[in-house]
């Protein structure tokens, strides 16, 4: 397991050297950017195949968590950057499943199209307040922790997610003539990780 946390700690160490790098190489149409979010993910079932010890995640366990991205707001309508997170894994209503922390490193990327076209031109408004989104996400996640002697060597696995939703700009139009597009969004999607599906429904803040 301390394999594992190294791991982690590597990756989690070399997303944000990537993070700045992108930042100091911004341009004039492109602007730093910082999202955070919380979420609650319904357990949807187990896939592939299981271990000797069954599935990771076996006894219906839902996940509770935060992420936190960095990365560049591009053109106004596209975000790219490197994220991570941490789960609460837990069953509340059978009591029979034991709590357990998990880790997560990805990339994000989401789409929020706030260009409009008139008669055949694309141009960018002053003002709006709600545009749709959709993104996906793909790295890897690990469960921390996990107890003997039920322990499965590494716990790390592919973690994927699609999602969509809606962001609402409360600090929208122009600001020292600059576009601000500051926001508050929600999210429902579908993810994969530790073996699992999931229905992770997120709010968020982007700044």
């Amino acid at each position: 397991m301390n394999r594992t946390k190294l791991i982690i700690a590597v990756v989690l160490t070399a997303l944000t050297l990537n993070a700045a790098a992108q930042y100091s190489q911004l341009g004039s149409k492109n602007e730093f950017m910082l999202k955070m979010e919380l979420g609650y993910a319904p357990f949807m079932g187990n896939m592939g195949q299981a271990g000797d010890h069954g599935y990771y995640l076996s006894k219906f366990h839902n996940a509770t968590g935060a992420n936190i991205m960095l990365g560049a707001n591009i053109s106004q309508d596209w975000f790219i950057g490197a994220g991570a997170g941490f789960n609460y894994y837990h069953n509340m209503v059978q009591g029979m499943a034991e709590p357990l922390m998990g880790a997560n490193v990805f990339v994000d990327v989401d789409f929020r199209p706030i260009w409009k076209g008139v008669m055949g031109l694309d141009y960018q408004p002053t003002t709006i307040k709600w545009a749709p989104l959709v993104g996906l996400r793909a790295g890897g996640s690990a469960l921390l922790g996990k107890a003997e002697p039920e322990s499965y060597g590494t716990t790390l696995t592919p973690m994927a997610e699609f999602y969509g939703g809606i962001n609402w700009y409360y600090m929208h139009g122009l600001h020292n003539m600059e576009h601000n597009w500051h926001s508050f969004y929600a999210t429902i999607g579908v993810a994969y990780m530790q073996q699992t599906v999931y229905l992770p429904v997120r709010v968020g803040w982007r700044w």
